[in-house]
C-alpha cells in the first residue's frame, strides 16, 4: 500500500499526494480546516504504518510489533530487551490502541 500524503512545510504538516486545488474550493473556513485535519490526521496514521529500523527504537517506545523483511511470519510482539527476544527482526512499527467508542 503507498501513501497517498506527503509531508509538508506549516502546522497541519500534511497534504494529499495528487490533490489539484480548485479556486474557491475551500471559500468556508470551516471546509478548509476540516479538510485539513483530516488529512493530518491520515498522515499520522501513514507515519504509524511505516516501518522504522531497530537502530531507531528505544526503551521508552515500549513493546512493539517487530518485523523480518520480506514479511514470512506474524510479527513479534515485545521489545529487545524481553528473554525470549528472537534476535532476527530488522524493523518495528508501534502498537496503536483502537478508538474509544
Amino acid at each position: 500500500m503507498k501513501r497517498i500524503t506527503r509531508k509538508s512545510p506549516g502546522c497541519f504538516k500534511y497534504s494529499l499526494k495528487d490533490h489539484k486545488p480548485i479556486t474557491g474550493e475551500f471559500a468556508h473556513y470551516d471546509t478548509f480546516f476540516n479538510y485539513m485535519m483530516a488529512v493530518k490526521r491520515l498522515g499520522e496514521l501513514e507515519d504509524a504504518l511505516e516501518p522504522k529500523s531497530i537502530e531507531e527504537w528505544h526503551e521508552d517506545d515500549g513493546d512493539c510489533l517487530w518485523w523480518k523483511f520480506p514479511i514470512e511470519e506474524a510479527p513479534y510482539v515485545g521489545s529487545p530487551l524481553d528473554e525470549h527476544w528472537p534476535g532476527y527482526h530488522t524493523h518495528f512499527t508501534k502498537i496503536t490502541e483502537p478508538l474509544k467508542t
